[in-house]
């Protein structure tokens, strides 16, 4: 369990390891329109990890191992629009912390501390006090200017890159919640529905559980876009729908999963035939997710797998191979085979390839590939995602930039034949162990069978259609 207790040790850790003052500082809320009136508050992944802390506006000061919070003492008047308040002290007694003060107090404190490192969080106005405290600019994004000192990242990076047994146990635990809400997502899918009506079913079940969404969900039948936030379309029998969704524990342990299923219930033949190549490929590499073993180099099997899929169909015309080398079979699975995920969905990306990246290895220039995000050899305790994909995608197969110079590997007419026909991806969470590796999300139905007789079983929720309202 992660108790304040493990947060304690990690602050100590890290103070260990940076060897002098350090500071932390927590996201702020942020107002959506009126200042009472703030956009879901989610806690900095760093500052949440080292303190277990979710109070907005608040700040650490880490010397010598001993860790000072910082908080915004509740107004006069926080009971009668909030209920009762907990005091400054009530909060740094149950998070485990040797002292308090008000957040007033926090830039004379730190100005007592010649050699102080720090870091950037998501929040802007709290990066930009953190680098007036520091003297010096930060950026959370990482490029230039830094995310923070780079022993406090580095020290960070190596912290949160390996799960304990307590972070998985969080994991596993909101991946039931995440098994659900995709079950209940397949169940509700017809013909005639929308992909609103799926999206919110799939949401809905997350938040009955208690938990929220790690990442805005993905519910769509054009799964050749693959960050595709907007659910506008009704649902067509003959169509594919990809749901790309998760929950977010409490403590913010993230989960991502993705599904394919057919609209209708049942996989036409062609669908079938990429479905079988894209669950084959995914397969083979969680297999190959074992320590000791280079991430590149299951993105790069994935390839071959898809490549062979489009050589059997007769899409490409150069033998398998060569289109690997070529980057030909990039066309057709554009991004990288998936990315760490622990407290963040793409943990750490916020440090950039510095925590995906091990040193001396650079993302390649060839489309696709550059896209990869995670380029280490892995190790126990790691949690990667498992996600390749086949997609019919007519802003690249039509790009003279991207295709063109594919030309004479390529069979258009055949090409042609796809046209419409959308995305397919399939992802899982998987955890490297000492063994055989272990898929957290592994009770989400991916398997044919399985999959057609689930879809469709739930009755009809409430179309779109009868819940709006005449103009």
């Amino acid at each position: 369990m992660i108790t304040a207790a493990t947060h304690a040790a990690r602050r100590a850790k890290l103070s260990t390891q940076v060897g002098h003052a350090i500071l932390l500082m927590g996201n702020g809320d942020r107002p959506r329109n009126l200042p009472m009136s703030p956009v879901p508050f989610r806690q900095d992944s760093t500052f949440l990890y080292m303190t277990g802390c979710t109070h907005p506006g608040a700040a650490v000061l880490l010397v010598d191992g001993q860790s000072t919070l910082f908080l915004t003492p509740p107004s006069a008047d926080d009971a009668l629009w909030h209920g009762k308040s907990w005091t400054l002290d009530q909060v740094a007694t149950e998070l485990g912390f040797d002292a308090v003060k008000p957040i007033d107090a926090l830039e004379a404190c730190c100005a007592a501390h010649d050699r102080l490192a720090g870091m950037s969080v998501p929040d802007l106005a709290a990066t930009q006090l953190a680098s007036r405290i520091l003297g010096h600019p930060l950026s959370f994004a990482g490029g230039d200017p830094h995310p923070g000192a780079e022993a406090l990242v580095d020290a960070i990076i190596g912290m949160r890159r390996i799960l304990s047994e307590d972070e998985l146990q969080e994991m596993r635990s909101t991946a039931k919640v995440t098994t659900a809400a995709h079950m209940a997502a397949m169940a509700a899918t017809h013909p005639g529905s929308h992909e609103a009506v799926i999206a919110a079913t799939f949401d809905a079940t997350i938040a009955a559980a208690g938990l929220v969404n790690a990442y805005p969900s993905i519910v769509t039948i054009d799964g050749e876009v693959l960050h595709n936030f907007h659910h506008i379309n009704p649902l067509e029998a003959g169509r594919l729908l990809l749901l790309d969704g998760g929950a977010e524990s409490a403590r913010g342990y993230a989960t991502d999963v993705t599904r394919t299923w057919p609209v209708s219930g049942t996989f036409n033949p062609r669908q079938r035939a990429a479905y079988d190549a894209v669950l084959d490929a995914q397969l083979q590499c969680i297999e190959m997710c074992t320590a000791g073993t280079r991430y590149r180099d299951i993105h790069m099997h994935a390839g071959v797998v898809i490549a062979r899929f489009l050589k059997d169909e007769g899409i490409v015309t150069c033998d398998v191979d060569t289109a690997v080398e070529a980057g030909v079979h990039a066309l057709f699975f554009p991004h990288g085979v998936g990315h760490l995920i622990g407290m963040d969905v793409h943990d750490l990306e916020n440090f950039g390839d510095r925590a995906a990246y091990a040193p001396g290895r650079v993302r390649a220039d060839q489309f696709g590939a550059s896209y990869l995000r995670l380029d280490l050899d892995l190790e126990p305790g790691m949690v990667v995602t498992v996600e390749p994909g086949f997609y019919v995608v007519p802003a690249i197969l039509d790009d003279p930039d991207i295709a063109g110079r594919f030309a004479p590997m390529l069979n258009r007419d055949a090409i042609e034949t796809w046209a419409g026909f959308g995305g397919i991806r399939i992802e899982d969470d998987v955890a490297v162990t000492r063994g055989p590796p272990e898929v957290i999300s592994g009770a989400i139905p991916k398997d044919v069978a399985v999959l057609e007789a689930l879809v469709g079983t739930g009755a009809p929720a409430l179309s779109r259609q009868a819940l709006s309202t005449p103009s």
